[in-house]
């Protein structure tokens, strides 16, 4: 089978060819420059009604464009396949309706004529708001799925199997059974072109049933053949709102709210589905109004909604819920580590976006978020605790994600705490009883690990940063981070782990040292000063371990918030941490 050019050509609402290019020409092995000959006379006779078929939705429900997959005649009288993208001619409007076509190969592999054709299809799709599935033949796969915003929304990915288990739990009219297996029979048998009629609710805001049309055709690749196809609502709308059945929002290319809400509702309704709901606030945002302007606010606003596009790719969803917080919704969580590399990737992009732009404001993003069903039992519950995360995560300096964790946060939170100083309040008169948990816990019970009672010290003192430098007694690791990405052991670092003498003699007669202001670090360890101020630390708690009067080691608390002092209670209570992981330790 031969290969299709990248040509053009207009065709007119009659399908009569109007002009074509040199190269279209070719293929054909005619001259049509002085006649007018029928498009539908170059198309593989079983493609004539789905060609057809575009075109006149282009003119029932006033599509701005359309793609279709045909198969078409070239001069060796030999049928390729051929991707075509239609569109109105602007310079015909409101006289006889002429049609661009755009042709190239499917499998075309030029380079940057194939990313432009991608953008092209990726901009018709997302105008068409249309539901799109794809099955593959190897694997048994089948994606539904929709563009909007640039972004693709899956409605559902799974096995066939999975899908007709779903379908058939009552999101099938009775009537439509049968023909739902006969479509699911031909995506099996891999036949060439099908189309059924089929009454679900599977793809309606509001659970009712509607008549939607499945069509579909077997696409060969180089290397495997999939089946692609179309669903179409038969549903009567009134108004243009009603007929997209996931909207833009009014000012960013995202979901609005009630999309964005609907989608991250039907997601968890998927059986097996780990979905998480990520709640982001750009930081110092009203200040970007206040002192820049909402033109420049507006500008940061679209640019960091296509930096989070980016970093999610096909991943989540993203959406607008109000000013400038929005929402992302990952469909299918498959691992902690991806959700946590995504978040990091996101604050990162947008911190490295806006650093060192202006001088008198900094952006940055914060972040929180809850998996259901692990975290709760419906949206509202994952909602609200992935809304608080977000309040932790301002309340301890910004630019930060927060993903709960019922042994952590569980203790802290309760349904009725709505700000973020409810929350403070209630983590602040938390310590004594935490501090009594981790000594029953962690040292004389033994049923809490390392990484979970130093992470529940970090979440109840606020912190930024914990290190703990000891001894090759002390799990086999001589440094352990803690930060707001998490937590990592065994970390090679020669400053931490290696520290100056002057910063060792600082020390008090109870092993402690306390740094108010970071540049007073300086003189005591060069290496460590400045290692923690790049890490934007800005004053620091140590406690030295001493095993028989030997020195092994340290804890090192971090804030990164300014001209916040130490308190008595946070040093006495600190250097009794210090103590239990000495005792636990040595």
């Amino acid at each position: 089978m031969g290969k299709v050019p990248r040509c053009f050509a207009t065709i007119d609402s009659e399908l009569l060819l109007k002009t074509e290019d040199e190269l279209l020409r070719k293929f054909f092995g005619q001259d049509t420059q002085d006649m007018f000959i029928s498009f539908m006379d170059c198309i593989h006779p079983e493609d004539e009604d789905v060609f057809r078929n575009a075109v006149e939705e282009m003119k029932t429900k006033s599509m701005p464009g359309n793609v279709v997959m045909v198969r078409l005649l070239n001069s060796d009288k030999e049928y390729c396949w051929a991707v075509i993208t239609l569109s109105y001619n602007p310079q015909t409007s409101g006289g006889e309706d002429i049609y661009n076509l755009h042709i190239v190969d499917p499998n075309d592999d030029s380079g940057q004529q194939l990313e432009d054709s991608k953008n092209e299809y990726s901009v018709f799709l997302d105008l068409m708001n249309g539901i799109l599935f794809s099955y593959e033949i190897d694997t048994k796969q089948i994606c539904i799925f929709m563009r909007n915003g640039g972004q693709q929304l899956r409605l559902f990915s799974g096995s066939l199997e999975k899908w007709k288990e779903e379908m058939l739990d009552g999101k099938l009219d009775v009537e439509s059974e049968a023909a739902f297996s006969g479509l699911c029979r031909d995506l099996e048998m891999k036949r060439s072109s099908f189309s059924y009629n089929i009454r679900t609710s599977s793809f309606s805001n509001d659970n009712t049933m509607e008549q939607c049309i499945f069509k579909a055709q077997l696409v060969a690749g180089h290397n495997d053949e999939k089946i692609l196809g179309c669903i179409t609502s038969m549903k009567k709308h009134t108004t243009e709102q009603d007929n997209l059945v996931y909207a833009k929002d009014i000012a960013l290319p995202v979901l609005n709210k009630k999309s964005i809400t609907d989608y991250a509702k039907r997601a968890m309704t998927v059986s097996g589905n780990k979905v998480c709901l990520v709640i982001l606030d750009l930081d110092n945002f009203k200040t970007v109004n206040d002192t820049l302007g909402h033109m420049v606010g507006d500008e940061v606003l679209s640019r960091s909604a296509e930096i989070i596009k980016a970093a999610l790719e096909d991943r989540g969803i993203l959406g607008r819920i109000g000013g400038d917080e929005m929402m992302i919704v990952f469909p299918q969580v498959e691992s902690e580590t991806e959700l946590r590399n995504t978040m990091r990737t996101i604050r990162t992009n947008i911190e490295w976006e806006y650093k060192d732009k202006w001088a008198e404001v900094k952006v940055t993003c914060s972040m929180g978020a809850a998996v259901y069903p692990d975290n709760g039992n419906s949206y509202d519950e994952i909602f609200s605790l992935a809304d608080k995360m977000l309040y932790i995560a301002k309340s301890k300096g910004k630019n930060r994600y927060v993903i709960f964790v019922p042994e952590i946060h569980g203790a802290i939170l309760n349904p009725d705490q709505k700000t973020t100083g409810d929350i403070l309040q209630k983590v602040q008169g938390d310590r004594n009883g935490i501090m009594q948990q981790l000594i029953e816990q962690f040292l004389v019970r033994r049923v809490m690990t390392f990484e979970q009672m130093i992470t529940s010290v970090g979440n109840c003192f606020n912190l930024d940063e914990i290190v703990t430098v000891s001894g090759e007694r002390f799990a086999n690791s001589n440094v352990s981070v803690w930060n707001h990405e998490g937590y990592r052991s065994g970390v090679e670092d020669p400053v931490y782990s290696a520290p100056e003498s002057g910063f060792l003699d600082s020390f008090d007669d109870n092993n402690t040292l306390v740094i108010h202001a970071i540049a007073s670090l300086e003189s005591k360890t060069e290496r460590l000063y400045s290692k923690l101020k790049d890490n934007g630390v800005e004053s620091v708690f140590f406690y030295k371990f001493s095993n028989t009067s030997k020195y092994s080691g340290y804890l090192l608390f971090a804030k990164a918030t300014r001209r916040q002092m130490w308190s008595e209670e946070d040093k006495v209570l600190l250097a009794l941490v210090g103590k239990i992981v000495e005792m636990s330790v040595y």
